[in-house]
């Protein structure tokens, strides 16, 4: 397993586009990054020659993009059917810019219930619209990840609903996004690990106030981060990400939240990988 950053602490700080934010985590000594395209790096963001600079930012710095995290543009539980045509639209116009700038993944959600919609058709509405991202993706050669929300207006918020909707898509490119913090927060013991392990193709670190999604210094947090690294190696992750064509699972740091004031993010990210180095001595970055 390996140590990688994703880019949104240094928007959520100081406004940080995507060029400014690898060059931080380069300098922190991070090979691999994943690019948030929900805050500064979707492809409303970027016009053709921004994107371009990120590809050769990401050259020049060395950098390994391996995760796109980006994010339908309306809640699929409630958009209208001209909205949901704007977001499968918005979703692939993202699988090409991950593919541009060699991202293999991308990672969404489901969306959140929609009150006054009838549950089953808001699931079934979810379905059709992750086969239909995923059937863009596969022959690209990209993996669609999804990420459990942990709490209960999410229609993906803990392991069973992410069995159900990986069985219901039924998508060979369509994998899970495992945040070891949403874990804790959903109450999701070590076991959870093995019920998904097969379908993990990326991880993100998180940690969190037991009642709040916070997003705060790895650490100094109730996740129990230690107890599901050593689930993982049980599991022999590294291993298992042979199927996806990579060598070992990369898990990256996510800290802050929208509206959050962090004078120092480099100073959260030091201590966030001071405190894995010290539970878990042999991930590196």
């Amino acid at each position: 397993m390996k140590l990688g950053m994703l880019t949104g602490v240094w928007f959520i700080a100081q406004q940080a586009g995507i060029v400014e934010s690898l060059r931080r985590a380069a300098a922190l000594g991070f090979h691999y990054v994943d690019l948030h395209g929900v805050f500064h790096a979707g492809p409303a963001h970027l016009p053709a020659p921004a994107r371009r600079a990120v590809k050769a930012e990401l050259a020049a710095l060395a950098l390994e993009p391996r995760n796109y995290v980006l994010h339908a543009r309306h809640n699929l539980a409630g958009a209208t059917p001209a909205e949901l045509e704007e977001d499968y639209a918005y979703l692939c116009a993202g699988v090409d810019l991950a593919v541009e700038w060699g991202i293999r993944q991308l990672m969404l959600n489901a969306g959140q219930w929609a009150y006054g919609a009838r549950r089953e058709e808001s699931w079934a509405r979810a379905v059709r619209f992750f086969q239909r991202v995923c059937d863009y993706a596969a022959p690209r050669g990209v993996y669609i990840a999804q990420e459990s929300e942990p709490y209960v207006w999410f229609l993906v918020n803990d392991v069973a609903s992410t069995l159900r909707m990986l069985g219901d898509v039924d998508r060979p490119n369509f994998t899970t996004l495992v945040d070891l913090g949403h874990l804790a927060l959903e109450r999701q013991d070590e076991a959870g690990l093995a019920q998904l392990a097969d379908t993990i193709i990326h991880a993100h670190f998180s940690d969190h106030q037991p009642f709040r999604h916070t997003n705060q210094i790895i650490g100094s947090g109730f996740t129990r981060t230690a107890d599901y690294l050593a689930a993982l190696r049980r599991l022999d992750i590294d291993r298992r990400m042979r199927r996806f064509g990579y060598d070992e699972l990369v898990i990256a740091f996510e800290l802050g939240v929208p509206g959050d004031m962090i004078a120092d993010p480099d100073d959260w990210v030091r201590q966030s990988l001071a405190h894995v180095r010290q539970i878990a001595q042999e991930m590196s970055v």
